[in-house]
């Protein structure tokens, strides 16, 4: 029984003992660890209206985060615009929304919406779909 105990302890101490003394027999002892902020997971309440041929008036609110805004055409799909703490990056016509912050850079949000119809048509010629069928 003695030795049993004897064993144990002597186990214990070589399994301490033996990633310092060999260290690419035990883990790797350098890990470096870059902090990532997170994109959020939830849809925010988002509010798109077609203001021009080249400009949409967008809205986004979850908890806290407000943006309120108007993008601006910058390619042939995406539309973009941005304030004080984010950049909307926005494609209507697939409704994918990414939202990143102005300081850092990193994504805070990445998420769909319902595409937008009408855009790139001039709202003088669109039809509301309220009072006439389209």
């Amino acid at each position: 029984m003695i030795n049993y105990f004897k064993s144990i302890i002597f186990l214990g101490v070589f399994a301490t003992i033996l990633p310092f003394s060999f260290p690419s027999l035990g883990l790797e002892t350098n890990v470096n660890i870059n902090p990532i902020e997170i994109a959020q997971n939830r849809n925010p309440e988002t509010y798109v209206k077609v203001q021009d041929m080249n400009s949409l008036v967008m809205q986004i609110d979850e908890g806290d985060y407000r943006f309120r805004g108007i993008l601006k055409r910058v390619g042939s799909k995406e539309f973009m615009g941005n304030d004080r703490q984010s950049r909307v990056v926005f494609d209507p016509y697939s409704g994918h929304i990414v939202v990143f912050n102005v300081a850092t850079g990193t994504e805070f949000y990445n998420y769909y919406i319902d595409p937008v119809s009408g855009v790139g048509e001039d709202p003088d010629t669109m039809c509301d779909p309220e009072t006439e069928p389209c």
